[in-house]
C-alpha cells in the first residue's frame, strides 16, 4: 500500500490510513525508509494488527473498570514508528482510547516479524 507522507516540522513525517495518523522519523530531510517500509506493511494489514493489539489489551484490562462498559471498543487513535521506547527497528506503537476513560491513552508496543506482528508491551498514560 502506497502511503503519502507530509513533513511535520523539522523532526518528523506523518501519513494517514483510514483517518489514522502514522508518525515517522526524519532522516536527513526525508522520511525514514526503514520506518516507511514498516508503515506500509502495517497499513496493508491494519485490521489484523489492530485486532492483535486490542486482544492483547483485553488480556490485562477490565474495560468495565476502565470506562464503565465491558463492550466499549478500543479506538485506535494513532500509530507511531519513531522508535517507541528505544526499541529500535521493527517496533512500533499503537495508541488507543476508550470512551468513558477520560484522559486515558493506552499504548501497545508491537514488533514486526517476517510472518506476523506481535504485541510485547502495553502501558496506560493519564493526560
Amino acid at each position: 500500500m502506497a502511503l503519502n507522507f507530509t513533513q511535520m516540522g523539522a523532526a518528523g513525517w506523518v501519513a494517514r490510513i483510514d483517518g489514522i495518523p502514522l508518525y515517522l522519523s526524519d532522516e536527513d530531510g526525508d522520511v525514514s525508509r526503514a520506518q516507511a517500509d514498516l508503515a506500509a506493511k502495517v497499513a496493508a494489514s491494519l485490521p489484523a494488527v489492530r485486532d492483535a493489539a486490542s486482544a492483547y489489551l483485553d488480556l490485562f484490562v477490565d474495560r468495565t473498570k476502565a470506562c464503565g462498559r465491558a463492550d466499549e471498543p478500543w479506538w485506535l487513535d494513532e500509530i507511531e514508528f519513531r522508535d517507541p521506547a528505544g526499541e529500535g527497528r521493527g517496533a512500533y506503537a499503537l495508541h488507543f482510547t476508550l470512551d468513558g476513560d477520560d484522559g486515558g491513552l493506552w499504548t501497545v508496543g508491537m514488533r514486526a516479524f517476517e510472518d506476523q506482528h506481535r504485541p510485547f508491551r502495553f502501558e496506560r498514560r493519564q493526560g
